[in-house]
């Protein structure tokens, strides 16, 4: 009966673990529509220090999550400041 107990238990901790788990960007993408890059509303960093095997930015636009090298963050800080101060984005010269 303990044996019992003691696996289900295990079960419900197992379980609950893999709930936690992180989602993280396996590879990363250099280049995007301008389309996309407009549409993004914000974007975290992801780092190769921690649970995640390689530094990214996840960008999140209209629901989706895209994975993009930390090389784009200059440009994205730039578009999403031009966003927020009320500048509309024209076409990318």
């Amino acid at each position: 009966m303990d044996l019992v107990v003691l696996a289900i238990l295990l079960s419900i901790t197992f379980s609950a673990g893999q709930g936690a788990t992180p989602r993280c960007c396996v590879e990363t993408t250099k280049r995007f529509p301008l389309e996309v890059l407009l549409k993004v509303t914000k974007y975290d960093v992801q780092t190769g220090q921690g649970v995640c095997a390689i530094d990214a930015l996840v960008l999140h636009a209209k629901g989706k999550k895209y994975c993009a090298t930390p090389k784009l963050e200059g440009l994205l800080k730039m578009i999403l400041s031009k966003s927020r101060n009320g500048v509309k984005n024209g076409p990318a010269v």
